[in-house]
C-alpha cells in the first residue's frame, strides 16, 4: 500500500472509530445532562421560600457546576475531533481531546483514562490529522470497552514524551493493549510506528 492512499483510508476508519466512541459517550452526555437538570430544578424549588437559607441550595449548585464542566470538558473534545483537523497535527492536543471522549462513561466502574504530558515544547507531526486520531482512538476505545465482549481495562494511562526527531505516546494499562489488526496497515503507511510489551502500546510519530 502506497503512503499516498494512506490518508483516505485513514480517514475512513477513523470515522468509523469516532462513531464508536460517540455512541458510548452519548450515555455520559446525557447523564450529565440528566444531573444539571435535577439540580437546578432542587435550587429553583428551595430559592422560592423566603425563609431558605443560602446554604440550603449550595450543595446543589456546586453538584450543577461539576456536571456542568463534565459536560463542557466532552463535548468540547467533541466539536473538535468532528471538525478537520489542521495541519501539522499536534500530538498532545489530539491525545487530550481523544482520551476525554474515549474516557467517557457514566459508571463508576469504567475505565479511568489518565493523561501525563511530559513533554516541553512543539508536538507536532508530519503525520496526517486522520492517522493521528486513528492511532491513539482505536487502541485506546479498543482498551476501555474490551475487544469483542473481552475484559475492560480497569484504568488506562496515556503518556507523551519525545524521543530523538520522534513523539512517543505510551498507553499502559492493566489489561494488553493493541492496535487493532484492521488499522495497523493504514497506520503503518501513514508514517506510524510502534512497539507492543505485554500491557502497554508505544506510539511513534516523526516530528513535522
Amino acid at each position: 500500500m502506497s503512503s499516498s492512499v494512506a490518508p483516505a483510508d485513514a480517514g475512513v476508519l477513523w470515522l468509523a472509530t469516532l462513531q464508536r466512541a460517540l455512541g458510548r459517550a452519548s450515555h455520559d452526555v446525557k447523564d450529565a445532562l440528566n444531573g444539571v437538570a435535577v439540580n437546578l430544578e432542587v435550587i429553583r424549588s428551595r430559592a422560592v421560600r423566603p425563609d431558605a437559607p443560602a446554604a440550603a441550595v449550595a450543595p446543589f449548585a456546586d453538584a450543577a457546576a461539576q456536571q456542568l464542566e463534565r459536560l463542557t470538558t466532552l463535548l468540547e473534545a467533541v466539536l473538535a475531533l468532528g471538525r478537520i483537523e489542521r495541519e501539522p497535527a499536534d500530538v498532545g492536543i489530539t491525545l487530550r481531546r481523544v482520551a476525554a471522549l474515549c474516557g467517557a462513561s457514566s459508571a463508576a466502574a469504567d475505565s479511568a483514562v489518565t493523561v501525563h504530558d511530559n513533554l516541553v515544547g512543539d508536538a507536532r507531526t508530519r503525520v496526517a490529522g486522520d492517522a493521528v486520531r486513528l492511532a491513539l482512538a482505536a487502541p485506546l476505545l479498543e482498551a476501555v470497552v474490551g475487544t469483542k465482549g473481552g475484559p475492560r481495562a480497569t484504568d488506562v494511562v496515556c503518556e507523551l514524551t519525545s524521543e530523538a526527531e520522534s513523539l512517543v505516546v505510551r498507553l499502559t494499562a492493566d489489561r494488553p493493549v493493541r492496535l487493532p489488526a484492521d488499522v495497523a496497515q493504514t497506520l503503518r503507511a501513514a508514517g506510524v510506528r510502534w512497539t507492543e510489551a505485554p500491557n502497554d502500546l508505544s506510539l511513534v510519530f516523526p516530528r513535522a
